[in-house]
Parts: C-alpha cells; sequence; structure tokens
C-alpha cells in the first residue's frame, strides 16, 4: 500500500494570529524601551541630588563647619542643566554675600565680606552639573499629581503635627504627615526664579550640629521647617515621570514619585 505525505505546515489562520501576537508584544516592548531610559535619566538625577546632600551634610558634621548647596536651575524653557556648588561658609556671611550680588549665576561672583580677611573666598570642595536630562518641574509637584489630600493631613491630629519651625497646612496636600505643611505649587519651594523666564536660584545651608536651613537667592532665609524641589525628565515620559524631594530642617530626605 502507497502511503501518502501529507502536509504539516501552518494554516493561514494559525499564521495570521502568531503574527499579531508578536506584533502586540514587540510593540510592548518597544514603548517600555520609550519609558525606561527617561526613568532611569530621572532617578540618576533624583539620586544625584541626594547624593550631593548627604556629601554637604558629612562635611559639616566632619568639619565642624557649615556648609552650604548652591543651585541655578532653568527649566525646560530655559534649558541649561541644574548646576551646583558644595561649599563652606566658615564666616557665616554667604547669604550676606548673595544679598549684596542677588544676580547672580556663579559662585565665582560671590565674595565673603566681614569677618572674611580681606581677598578671602569660598572653599569650593564639590561642584557640577546634575544629570542634563532632568529639569525642574514649572508647576511644582502638584502639576504633576494634582492636589490629592491624605487622610492624616485631613484630620485633627494634622493640626498638632509640624517640624521644628514649620506650619502644618490649612488645606489638604500632596504630602504626608509630617510634610503636610510643605508648600508644592513651585518647583523649588524656596528658590527665587520659576525656570521658565528666570532661573531658579537658592540655597541650602548645613549646620555642624544636623540643622538645615533654607534660602533664596537673595539670601532671604525660608521660614519653612521644609523644602521640596520637583524634577522632570526631558524629550519624554510624561508628568507621571515626575519626582519630588523634600528636604526637612532636622535633615530628612525623602522622594516622591508621581506614578500611580
Amino acid at each position: 500500500m502507497k502511503r501518502t505525505r501529507r502536509n504539516t505546515g501552518f494554516s493561514l489562520i494559525e499564521m495570521a494570529t502568531v503574527t499579531g501576537i508578536v506584533a502586540v508584544l514587540a510593540a510592548l516592548a518597544y514603548a517600555a524601551l520609550e519609558v525606561l531610559p527617561q526613568r532611569t535619566r530621572l532617578t540618576g538625577g533624583a539620586l544625584e541630588f541626594a547624593a550631593v546632600i548627604s556629601s554637604a551634610r558629612s562635611h559639616a558634621y566632619g568639619r565642624n563647619q557649615r556648609v552650604a548647596v548652591l543651585l541655578n536651575a532653568d527649566g525646560p524653557t530655559l534649558g541649561d542643566p541644574i548646576r551646583y556648588w558644595v561649599v563652606v561658609d566658615p564666616w557665616s556671611n554667604l547669604a550676606e554675600a548673595m544679598k549684596s550680588k542677588p544676580d547672580w549665576k556663579d559662585l565665582k561672583e560671590l565674595t565673603p565680606g566681614t569677618p572674611a580677611p580681606p581677598g578671602s573666598e569660598f572653599s569650593v570642595f564639590d561642584s557640577g552639573h546634575f544629570n542634563p536630562s532632568v529639569r525642574v518641574l514649572s508647576g511644582g509637584f502638584i502639576e504633576a499629581v494634582g492636589r490629592v489630600a491624605h487622610k492624616g493631613c485631613t484630620s485633627l491630629l494634622a493640626t498638632r503635627i509640624g517640624l521644628a519651625k514649620g506650619q502644618p497646612s490649612v488645606r489638604p496636600d500632596i504630602f504626608p504627615p509630617p510634610f503636610c505643611f510643605v508648600p508644592s505649587e513651585k518647583p523649588c519651594t524656596f528658590c527665587s526664579g520659576d525656570g521658565t523666564t528666570k532661573p531658579i536660584r537658592g540655597v541650602i545651608f548645613f549646620e555642624p550640629d544636623g540643622g538645615v536651613t533654607f534660602a533664596d537667592a537673595h539670601g532671604n532665609p525660608s521660614p519653612d521647617g521644609a523644602a521640596s524641589i520637583a524634577f522632570l525628565p526631558v524629550g519624554g515620559g510624561g508628568l507621571q515621570s515626575a519626582q519630588a524631594i523634600v528636604i526637612t530642617n532636622t535633615g530628612l530626605v525623602r522622594t516622591f514619585s508621581a506614578a500611580r
């Protein structure tokens, strides 16, 4: 008896089904690859900022001297990366130097006054740029997440929650206790400028005893017990990739993400 060989190839329906599945998987993989670099760059920028803060705190404690972190940040419109300088402020007169030169753009423009010896300069032990793919978020963290009320911030207990020199918010805010009172409508809550028409500039002071204070570009201190800075990657990722860093006047640092 003669055997006939049966054709075991794929049918048109089977091939169409497999092709459709492959196309869907490829689209998902491409989308993931598109978003991943943005999240990686943002995380890198946030981590770099936290690392600079940690270094400044350590130097203040180790040197038993006041240490400051100066920021000069542009938003997406202005386009320049975030610059920083970590300097020793042994005479505690950096704020006065900023007041005398309110339009400063570089540390070299700031000169120590009395009681510093003539010809003195602020000692820089770290400076540079943050990740160039990260910018400050002009509308603050609220632009990314909206105003979300935390139960802890709306309770009676929240009215008694506050860090030293800080006041609890009288309205629901996006940060949980004990950060309810941290304003978040600005890209940098203690800085001067909006990042769109004017650079965002400010300074964070770290004391040897662990205390932290904030001041704007003119050296005017912030009355708040904490401050926040919002970041967003450039060129994609959307507002869901935004992050905010909160620094308290006790040295606590916490990062919040807009991702759902």
